[in-house]
């Protein structure tokens, strides 16, 4: 997908391979809350876009339910707030230790 700052409804629902109400339902459930363009439409930031594509991940890959996704990410402690900017390597050196720590302390449970 090309980067951009913000995605449509469509470029996502095409790049994901998923229906609009498939979304809609994820937006609810997984409590994000999408901008919108001058015109109303809502507009998905790049942030955004990768938390859905590792939701989608959990859900059509791993197989999990929406219950155990929600589970797994508030694990991981992924908001978008969360994820380092892609020019600090640093950063995200740190985010992926972070994000490690949560995985094994979820695999020992």
């Amino acid at each position: 997908m090309k980067k951009q700052k913000f995605y449509s409804v469509a470029q996502v629902c095409k790049h994901l391979r998923i229906k609009p109400y498939i979304l809609r339902y994820w937006e609810k459930e997984f409590e994000m809350s999408f901008k919108r363009n001058s015109a109303g439409r809502r507009i998905i930031s790049a942030d955004q876009l990768q938390k859905l594509e590792l939701i989608h991940h959990l859900l059509y890959r791993e197989k999990m339910t929406v219950k155990g996704a929600k589970k797994k990410l508030m694990a991981m402690g992924t908001k978008t707030d969360d994820l380092p900017d892609k020019k600090d390597r640093h950063q995200i050196l740190l985010w992926i230790k972070k994000q490690l720590i949560a995985l094994r302390a979820t695999l020992k449970d």
